[in-house]
C-alpha cells in the first residue's frame, strides 16, 4: 500500500465521512484564494505537464488521469476525471485540493463507476468561482482482488486565453480526450484544442 500524507487522508475518509471534514469543506468554501484575477502565463504554469505520471496500476486495474483540462464549456476537455478499466472494483473519495493542500476544491466520496460524469470536476471551487492553475488530486482505488492503491498527482486548469496557446502542443500535456481503452493514455489521440487558444 502506498502511504503519503494525502493518501492517508483519503484512506481514512474512504470508510466514513467525519463531521470535521464536512465543517472543513464548508468553511474552506468561504475562503477565496488569490486566483480571482487571472494573469498572463507565469511561473505558476511551468510546473504543468510532464512531471507527474498519468497512468496508474493496482494489480490489473488501470487508471488514467489527465494532467491538464480546459473547462471553457465547448464540450472538449471540459471535465477532469479518471478513466478506468473493468478491473477497477471501486473508486472512493475522489478529492481535489489546492497546491498548498489547505483548501478542498472538490470531493466525491462515493463514485458511481457506471456514470463517470457524476464524479467529474468542472474546475469550479465550492464558492462557484473558476479555479485556474495547478491543483493536486487523490483517490483510493480497489481492484477486483480487493487490493488497495492510492492514486495521487498534480494537474492544471488551463484557461482558454491566447497566452496559454503553448499548452495546445506542449510536451507532456495529456488531456481528458486522450483517454484510451482500458484506463490508459492514448498519445495518438489529438488534444482537439484548436478553438480554445
Amino acid at each position: 500500500m502506498w502511504r503519503t500524507k494525502f493518501g492517508h487522508f483519503l484512506l481514512k475518509r474512504s470508510f466514513e465521512m467525519h463531521p470535521l471534514l464536512i465543517v472543513f469543506i464548508v468553511c474552506t468554501a468561504q475562503i477565496c484564494s488569490s486566483q480571482d484575477d487571472a494573469k498572463p502565463l507565469s511561473d505558476t504554469y511551468k510546473s504543468c505537464c510532464g512531471i507527474e505520471p498519468v497512468t496508474f496500476n493496482v494489480g490489473k486495474a488501470n487508471v488514467y488521469v489527465p494532467n491538464v483540462f480546459t473547462p471553457n464549456g465547448d464540450g472538449i476537455n471540459d471535465l477532469f476525471l479518471p478513466t478506468i478499466n473493468s478491473e477497477v472494483k471501486a473508486l472512493i473519495n475522489f478529492t481535489i485540493i489546492n497546491v498548498a493542500g489547505d483548501t478542498v476544491l472538490f470531493n466525491r466520496r462515493d463514485v458511481i463507476l457506471t456514470d463517470p460524469k457524476s464524479f467529474a470536476w468542472d474546475g469550479k471551487r465550492y464558492d462557484g468561482k473558476q479555479h485556474v492553475g495547478p491543483f493536486k488530486y487523490g483517490m483510493a482505488v480497489y481492484n477486483k482482488n480487493n487490493e488497495l492503491g492510492i492514486v495521487e498527482g498534480k494537474g492544471c486548469v488551463i484557461p482558454c486565453t491566447p497566452e496559454m496557446a503553448v499548452f495546445r502542443s506542449k510536451e507532456g500535456c495529456f488531456y481528458p480526450i486522450q483517454a484510451g481503452k482500458e484506463g490508459t493514455l492514448d498519445k495518438s489521440i489529438n488534444t482537439a484544442e484548436k478553438g480554445c487558444f
